[in-house]
């Protein structure tokens, strides 16, 4: 019986079609070494995610096991493998755990038109490159062709992790395990002394499981017995004497803004113009104002959970009852007098927020739908939803109320989200030509200009008639995740800035 990878014995080939025969293992070789990488790269350049190696080493082991199996199944291990190298790109970027991407993936909804059509697009590469192994014939190949393909691709699995070792001994001065340890992580194309070769997904999916999630599921049951997580919103609170031994009418308003993608830019050029606005004498007169660091972790839930119920579980919220939400800020805020208000520009099934807001003691939620009841603008980015500068202007109308109760507006920005579109589409941005970074890369430009708006309308409005005297903080999410390593670098990986007004 024939198998389908056995060696044909039956008819004598002719000299035209062993030659044919023989030209099948370098192309197979390339093919697994090379074009099976394409998906990676046009996801990579269209979706905006890390070029995190330039091979796949673990594309050259699916060849080495589709030498000995059926096509077809060679096809599904490859679209299986591009499945995982794609995922491991999104989580390392977007600072999320593999879980949390694949969970979160029917969101992909809610993306622009143009990145729609981008993920339509990797996808249909995808899909293209796993139906390749098709044209070849492996159960043709002689034995000795096999062989050569097989030592091919052993060869290049050597020399990638020979070099990646070699990396990060240079990096680090010792010897680690290139599969689970990388300072950088990134790979820098044009820098030869920095080269990293392969992308090992499998592996890095575990390591990032572990890098971004901090609690097991089977944990999170009550909020207020985990480890608390340091937040620009206690401090808020605390330096601004919000709390409940006041009169109701001598309570101040509390207004958390949480600045998407506002990272610590190790550049204190962009740093400071982004919140010079904060310290003109006209605000510096009204406010005592401070700014700082804290830590960060994961992705915007993740900032956002930090805040609110100062906690590090991140999307892990979702899964947690009521009951153990108890110590959250919305909820104690409420059982001071406070009224409750959560506002952001995208749908409230994104992330399941209109739920979890709810849980932690939300009492007014404002999302797209109701904005677009109003008919406030939109803005198109990454996302499309209802434009900042209409929210910062809903939220400011607000505050100039005079009210029998206190209130506590957390907003969360949106259009500061990457990719950011270039140009950024303000009408009046702030210049970028002044800093040779910020001149340099159009990315950069958008980004530092969509984030300034924010702050530069949030310091207007601080110094605006408002109904009451009124604590802001203003804190970033998470680093913004550029997919340029060289922009990425710009930023701490570690720590968000903030900067609190309070009340002279």
């Amino acid at each position: 019986m024939t198998t389908p990878f056995a060696t044909q014995t039956s008819a004598p080939r002719t000299n035209g079609s062993a030659a044919a025969h023989r030209k099948y293992w370098p192309l197979f070789v390339l093919f697994y070494a090379v074009i099976a990488n394409s998906p990676f790269w046009v996801a990579s350049h269209w979706l905006g995610l890390l070029p995190i190696g330039w091979v796949c080493v673990e594309y050259a082991a699916v060849g080495l096991v589709a030498l000995v199996i059926p096509r077809a199944i060679a096809s599904l291990l490859l679209l299986l493998m591009i499945s995982v190298d794609i995922l491991s790109a999104v989580s390392k970027t977007y600072y999320m755990s593999p879980t949390e991407a694949l969970v979160n993936s029917p969101y992909l909804c809610h993306f622009s038109n143009g990145r729609l059509w981008a993920v339509a697009g990797v996808i249909s590469v995808a899909l293209v490159t796993t139906a390749l192994p098709f044209l070849f014939p492996v159960e043709v190949m002689r034995m000795r062709h096999r062989v050569a393909a097989a030592a091919s691709l052993v060869a290049l699995i050597l020399i990638a992790l020979t070099i990646d070792y070699s990396t990060i001994a240079r990096e680090t001065g010792r010897i680690e395990n290139p599969l689970h340890s990388r300072p950088s992580d990134v790979n820098r194309f044009s820098k030869f002394s920095n080269l990293w070769v392969g992308r090992y997904p499998l592996l890095r999916l575990s390591r990032d499981q572990a890098l971004f999630t901090t609690v097991h599921h089977a944990s999170v049951v009550n909020l207020g017995a985990l480890p608390p997580a340091p937040s620009a919103a206690a401090l808020a609170v605390r330096l601004g004497a919000v709390r409940d031994d006041k009169p109701v009418a001598d309570m101040s308003n509390l207004v958390l803004i949480l600045v998407e993608s506002w990272g610590f830019d190790w550049d204190p050029a962009v740093r400071n113009a982004l919140v010079a606005q904060y310290f003109q004498p006209n605000v510096v007169a009204r406010y005592h104002v401070l700014q700082g660091t804290i830590p960060f972790h994961g992705s915007t839930v993740g900032g956002e959970v930090r805040e609110l119920c100062g906690s590090g579980v991140g999307l892990k919220i979702m899964d947690v009852a009521p009951e153990g939400l108890r110590n959250c800020l919305p909820d104690r805020l409420i059982s001071w007098g406070y009224h409750s208000v959560a506002l952001h520009g995208m749908d409230g099934r994104f992330f399941d927020r209109s739920i979890w807001y709810r849980n932690i003691g939300f009492q007014d939620l404002w999302f797209r739908d109701r904005f677009r009841q109003r008919a406030m603008p939109e803005c198109v980015g990454a996302f499309v939803g209802t434009c900042d500068t209409a929210i910062d202007e809903f939220i400011a109308e607000s505050l100039r109320r005079k009210t029998t109760r206190p209130a506590f507006f957390y907003w969360v920005t949106l259009n500061s989200h990457l990719p950011a579109p270039t140009p950024s589409g303000l009408r009046s941005g702030s210049s970028c030509s002044s800093n040779a970074m910020l001149s340099s890369y159009a990315a950069l430009c958008s980004w530092y200009q969509l984030v300034s708006n924010v702050q530069s309308s949030t310091a207007q409005l601080a110094i605006s008639p408002l109904g009451r005297p009124t604590v802001f903080a203003i804190v970033g999410d998470h680093a913004p995740p550029f997919a340029n390593p060289e922009l990425r670098s710009q930023f701490s990986s570690q720590d968000v800035p903030y900067i609190l007004l309070i009340p002279r």
